[in-house]
């Protein structure tokens, strides 16, 4: 440079190492001390992602899944707000992704991505909007149903893991994310409860209400993918987080015709509430006259409700369809407890624990009481027990009026009182499903499909009592092919049927003793039938 007096310039630069202020323009302003990401306009999800050149930050919209993005030059690095949920798609060159593996976006997800050749991209960081890390590979257990041991064999990421009790929530991470929370008559989420005590909400300082005033208390259940297969005399199962080939979504988040993102389940046993005197109310009929409801009077299935709140005896002694009725008055997609969703529950249980004998793993829970009556605080017990321990698996056995069990929030999801599973039908043993509440009524097979095994035949259920021994081949639940075990082997519960027309109810009750359990089935009430012992639970 031949100096600024060349130029004519006056008061210039005589050269460019004197500016320590230098001016980049925009947003790469360093006067302001930092740089900024700019935020580009939101873009449409597609096959190949076509970015703006408006920014490096952008939110992308839809669920169409993304294998590639277009190119915008060598180097460029964006940040990519994903708001719902798509899949996106590993490739060698053009795609990268962590692990090597296709990621399944939950909204609020963010990637970091770096074009290190043209149109081919990178992600060198994924950041899930929830607090655990997405899984890399499934986990699941086999089970040689000629082996007499409930214990199971653990398979993917938990291989080699003992059996008989939880490898814990950073081994877990869809059950991980069970949680209660207060769910309002929309069914929206109002707040989340707290994770070890549900008096609290999330940020275990404020109170929260658990008496159905902000609403009801519930379990979310996000969805998962799964595969069964049978082959040998050997069951496995297999679970994921995320789409894997061979895995499909869990037909319990099949709900109405529609894929949803979380089931949720009623934290308590359904607990009745009377339209007449707008309140909740103690369940007890240990007179056995269904006469419970306030001023002696009958259900309205028209009117009254079925709730989820702590501190009340649960509602029993009415037919199934009555349950269904008083569910359903809560508002759209409210119902009582179904196949499905019991099934996906049963099968989050097994994976986790690696043991049929949930009874042992878990504990007895309320299944022990002797010397009572059907009333509140004898055999029966109120509502809320668990509250102290949030979303943890507990149990409090033994023949007193303390005892309950808890699964990761879901409390006595076995003993206490028989609960009602809806969507279930069986005739002279063949069982028949669905998963569609405008179509669950009693006695039918309209609109109900027969489950068939992984040869596509219909299935037969066993005709006489007893402890199972063996499953059907099947990937819809679990339900026995045959009796024989006892409660230490095999399955560990029992099994009950008659002919004819059935509705069913799962469990065990507070007099069961070992013959409850997480897969206790009661096939054999017929769906005119409520007893002082059979209740029900309320869902979304």
């Amino acid at each position: 440079m031949a100096g600024t007096k060349e130029f004519g310039i006056t008061g210039a630069l005589k050269n460019i190492s004197e500016d320590t202020t230098p001016q980049l323009g925009g947003d790469l302003d360093t006067n302001a001390h930092q740089i900024r990401w700019s935020k580009g306009s939101d873009v449409a999800s597609a096959g190949a992602l076509e970015l703006g050149t408006d920014g490096n930050y952008f939110d992308i919209t839809g669920s169409t899944a993304i294998t590639s993005i277009k190119t915008l030059a060598i180097g460029t690095v964006v940040i990519l707000h994903f708001d719902d949920e798509l899949v996106l798609t590993h490739h060698a060159t053009d795609l990268i992704l962590p692990g090597s593996k296709d990621i399944t976006t939950a909204t609020g997800d963010e990637a970091i991505f770096v074009e290190y050749a043209t149109g081919d991209w990178r992600c060198v960081s994924y950041s899930p909007a929830v607090g655990y890390e997405r899984s890399t590979s499934a986990y699941g257990v086999y089970w040689d149903e000629g082996d007499p041991s409930p214990t199971l064999t653990r398979t993917g990421n938990l291989a080699g893991t003992v059996g008989g009790t939880s490898p814990g929530n950073a081994n877990l991470p869809i059950q991980a994310l069970m949680r209660r929370c207060i769910l309002n008559d929309s069914g929206e989420v109002v707040y989340y409860l707290g994770a070890t005590d549900s008096t609290k909400k999330e940020d275990m300082e404020t109170a929260s209400n658990l008496d159905g005033t902000d609403g009801q208390v519930m379990v979310e259940i996000p969805k998962f993918w799964y595969k069964y297969e049978y082959a040998s005399n050997v069951h496995s199962w297999s679970i994921s987080d995320v789409y894997l080939s061979g895995y499909e979504l869990h037909p319990a988040f099949y709900k109405d015709g529609a894929w949803v993102d979380y089931r949720y389940i009623g934290a308590y046993e359904g607990v009745g509430y009377d339209n007449g005197t707008t309140a909740y109310f103690d369940g007890d009929d240990v007179s056995d006259t269904k006469t419970q409801w306030p001023g002696g009077t009958a259900i309205d299935t028209a009117n009254d409700k079925l709730g989820s709140v702590s501190g009340f005896a649960p509602l029993m002694n009415e037919t199934r369809a009555e349950f269904r009725a008083i569910a359903l008055n809560r508002g759209t997609g409210w119902r009582q407890q179904d196949f499905y969703l019991v099934s996906a529950i049963q099968l989050l249980y097994l994976v986790e624990y690696a043991s049929w004998n949930s009874q042992s793993v878990i504990g007895m829970g309320r299944t022990e009481l002797t010397g009572g009556t059907w009333a509140k605080d004898s055999y029966i017990g109120v509502t809320g027990k668990s509250n102290s321990a949030g979303d943890v698996t507990t149990n409090v056995g033994g023949n007193t009026n303390n005892a309950y069990m808890s699964y990761r929030g879901i409390e006595n999801f076995y003993g206490n009182v028989w609960k009602w599973v809806d969507g279930f039908n069986i005739n002279n043993n063949i069982p028949y499903v669905s998963n569609i509440e405008s179509d669950f009524a009693d006695d039918t097979t309209t609109d109900y499909y027969r489950l068939e095994d992984t040869g596509e035949s219909g299935i037969t259920l066993p005709s006489s009592n007893d402890y199972q021994k063996t499953l059907e081949q099947i990937k819809d639940g679990f339900l026995p092919s045959a009796g024989g075990g006892s409660s230490a082997t095999y399955i560990t519960d029992y099994y009950y049927q008659d002919s004819g027309w059935r509705v069913a109810k799962l469990g065990g009750a507070a007099d069961s003793g070992l013959l409850a359990g997480v897969a206790d089935w009661y096939l054999n009430s017929s769906s005119a039938v409520g007893n002082v012992h059979v209740g029900g639970r309320l869902c979304f």
